[in-house]
């Protein structure tokens, strides 16, 4: 596809014939697309009919766009106020995975009611969800990384919605449906974490990269914790179909600015969103100030000049599971995918240990899941400042960014050294709340300890930034395959947890978890030690194998030219 610019808009100069297509390195180390920045306008929201279009394509840079540390130049030219915007957008949109999930669990004695099903039979509603939260978000977080993010956000929201609104209209004769919906429930909602990890890589660079994506895990992070509190009080209120009309309605929210104001952001395609995207990537802003300034051109008789884009990047389904190949990650992931199970397990058997020890009714153990909800939020915003402290540390300490001085940058220790205070906090708060629950202290005090339960789950946002770190341009697979290997974990945990609890109580119940994760720290450790080597030895290979590849082309070439040489004479 290609987009029309005025040939006086390039200001008397020679023509821009076509953009070169830049491997994804360059993009990423913040060099400039080789065409002007003639649309940027069209994402920063400047009013471009009040400007010529030689000063739209001769402007500077945004003030406030990031730079890169060495090259100066902006990584994205999306100002921080947009970038804000972009993350936050994702954010509220993140919320409807997790807490699609839990916000169920308070309804599922109602609906065993109303179905004349059993509570396990209802519980594997819960079960299915989680199995293709896990599953489906590696196909699309792929597909986002090939055909652009905004039109998957937009696509698998709509399927949420749709989902949601067969689950609120459904016949409690056809329990079938109940599974089938929720299945498809899960295919829409999860899908939209990856592909918001996705934009947040793209448009801010590694430096910056903590922050924004402690910005966007509020909601990711809030939703275990609130959906409980919610689902509660709506089926206690409302009936258990106000659940699923108030995710519907949610949605609908959240979808109006996502289609109006959210912008392609996908680096292969608009490169540091200086780019103008394809019609079918463009929001309607975008589309119509498009049409404005095409149609001005057309009046004064002006040919516009076509662009053309670089070459698109193939879809690898399988590229979230390629991802796991790589011996770091892979580590890392199965260590964070077990707190994560432990942290999941907490909030699943939380509210049987109250009723059981406290005798709490439903919107009372919703409100106890307050105290880890408001930890979570607190962790995400600590942990990316975190995030971003140990990263420009080690920036100055080489004199440049990873992406500069890739073997003596050691990105192992920036960021996985994060996960040493929030792991020690989780690991002890998670055990203390287990002895608090079986040992009947008093409530305020198993509160406060769930607080920190809560603080201590920082640990899921730096691994997820250190996969993008690794894997450049593939911000949606890494998500993506995180998300596999806690979804997993995290179902594991859900199904054995409720029997631990019954047979060991609560207290043992998180000594045997705690314990497990222990046993497991030697993975990330040996990544801290050994990860850079790894990596070094993995380039080389590639370098080798390239390099083969290339002497057997002008091998080739050479037995092709002298074989038309022999023809000739």
């Amino acid at each position: 596809m290609s987009s029309v610019i005025s040939q006086q808009s390039i200001g008397g100069e020679k023509p821009l014939d076509s953009i070169s297509a830049h491997n994804e390195d360059q993009r990423i180390s913040g060099s400039r697309p080789s065409t002007p920045p003639t649309m940027a306008s069209e994402h920063l929201g400047m009013k471009e009919e009040t400007r010529s279009s030689t000063e739209a394509l001769n402007s500077a840079p945004p003030d406030d766009a990031t730079t890169t540390a060495v090259a100066k130049r902006p990584y994205s030219s999306f100002s921080a106020k947009y970038k804000l915007l972009i993350v936050g957008i994702g954010s509220i949109a993140a919320v409807f995975s997790p807490i699609s999930s839990n916000i169920f669990v308070p309804a599922i004695p109602t609906l065993a009611q109303a179905f004349h099903k059993s509570e396990s039979d209802i519980s594997q509603a819960v079960t299915v969800y989680l199995v293709f939260q896990a599953v489906t978000p590696s196909f699309f977080g792929s597909m986002s990384d090939s055909f652009g993010r905004r039109p998957l956000y937009i696509g698998t929201l709509i399927i949420y919605v749709g989902a949601n609104i067969g689950l609120a209209l459904m016949p409690t004769s056809a329990y079938w449906l109940l599974i089938v919906l929720r299945a498809l429930q899960a295919t829409g909602g999860s899908a939209v974490i990856s592909i918001g990890f996705g934009c947040l890589t793209d448009v801010a660079e590694p430096r910056e990269r903590g922050r924004y994506a402690a910005y966007f895990q509020l909601g990711a992070m809030a939703g275990p914790a609130f959906g409980p509190l919610l689902g509660g009080i709506l089926t206690q209120g409302l009936g258990w179909r106000s659940i699923f009309w108030f995710l519907t309605i949610g949605t609908g929210v959240i979808l109006v600015p996502l289609i109006l104001f959210l912008p392609e952001t996908l680096r292969s395609l608009v490169g540091d969103g200086s780019i103008p995207p394809p019609a079918f990537n463009a929001s309607p802003l975008q589309l119509m100030r498009r049409r404005k300034m095409e149609k001005a051109l057309s009046e004064k008789g002006e040919v516009g000049e076509e662009i053309e884009r670089p070459p698109r990047k193939p879809y690898e389904p399988l590229s979230a599971l390629t991802v796991l190949f790589i011996p770091e990650i892979l580590l890392v992931f199965l260590w964070a995918s077990l707190v994560y199970l432990e942290f999941y397990a907490t909030l699943t058997v939380f509210s049987t240990a109250l009723k059981d020890t406290y005798k709490l009714s439903e919107i009372k153990i919703g409100l106890c899941y307050l105290p880890s909800g408001v930890g979570t939020i607190l962790a995400a915003l600590i942990n990316g400042r975190q995030i971003d402290y140990m990263y420009r540390k080690e920036e100055r300490r080489v004199g440049g960014g990873f992406r500069e001085k890739p073997d003596e940058f050691n990105i192992e220790w920036a960021r996985l050294s994060c996960l040493i205070p929030f792991t020690l906090l989780f690991l002890i708060s998670a055990t203390a709340q287990g002895w608090c629950l079986e040992a009947k202290a008093p409530l305020a005090a198993t509160l406060v300890v769930n607080f920190f339960v809560g603080l201590g789950s920082g640990t899921l946002g730096t691994v997820t930034v250190y996969g993008q770190d690794l894997v450049v341009g593939k911000g949606g697979a890494v998500s993506a395959s995180f998300n596999l290997t806690r979804c997993i974990f995290g179902a594991i945990g859900t199904a054995v947890v409720q029997t631990m609890y019954k047979n060991l109580h609560a207290g043992w119940t998180f000594v045997l978890w705690t314990g497990l994760v222990i046993v497991f720290i030697p993975l990330p450790a040996l990544v801290v030690k050994y990860g850079r080597g790894w990596r070094q030895a993995r380039t080389a290979r590639e370098q080798r194998k390239a390099k083969a590849k290339a002497e057997r082309e002008v091998e080739k070439g050479l037995q092709k030219e002298s074989a038309g040489e022999g023809v000739r004479s």
